[in-house]
């Protein structure tokens, strides 16, 4: 299997940090093809300008970032996102992965009703999430927008199947042996579910 992690957290001392970090050892323990977009290191600009949007239209791109992030996505098997929750919804660093690098005619194309056809089937996604808040208080007052916005709307969208979504909530209040168990639940799944 070739797994394809996607690191958006800017901060390298954060729990989130230390999860992917976990992740990709766990693969690479088990044999298996990694390969890690770290977007924060790479420098990658998530802003969407004026030049960007009429390539976008046509399937196209400016930059080699772009070009190296679609090998890797079409390498992919399995696509692991960690990533922390900012105000409902991920960081501004990885939307615009998904605004600049899901194209037209790569990731997804219009159907004869305008309706979206997703061109990555056969592509699977495990979706790690991180909050401050609790998971329960994220799915009252929120409504969890990470399964609309990005799962239902964006992965399966462009043919995406999700495997599993955790979440893990309350990271500053539940302490850290809580949150290092929780971290544990994952990776045990990783190890003998993926």
């Amino acid at each position: 299997m070739n797994y394809l992690i996607i690191g958006s957290h800017p901060y390298s001392g954060s729990f989130n940090v230390g999860l992917t970090k976990r992740i990709i050892n766990v693969l690479e323990e088990k044999g298996e093809n990694v390969s890690f977009i770290d977007l924060v290191a790479d420098g990658f600009d998530p802003v969407m300008g004026e030049e960007d949007l009429k390539l976008w239209q046509e399937g196209k791109y400016k930059t080699k970032l772009v070009a190296k992030y679609l090998k890797e996505l079409a390498k992919a098997d399995i696509i692991i996102l960690p990533f922390p929750v900012w105000w409902g919804t991920e960081p501004a660093i990885l939307k615009g992965f998904f605004d600049k690098v899901f194209l037209p005619n790569h990731a997804f194309k219009y159907g004869d009703k305008g309706e979206l056809i997703g061109l990555l089937k056969g592509k699977k996604a495990l979706v790690v999430t991180t909050m401050e808040v609790s998971v329960e208080f994220f799915e009252s007052q929120f409504r969890n927008p990470i399964e609309g916005a990005i799962i239902k709307n964006t992965l399966n969208a462009c043919g995406i199947e999700l495997v599993k979504h955790f979440s893990i909530g309350g990271i500053a209040s539940i302490g850290r042996i809580n949150a290092d168990k929780e971290m544990d639940k994952i990776i045990n799944y990783i190890k003998i579910e993926l």
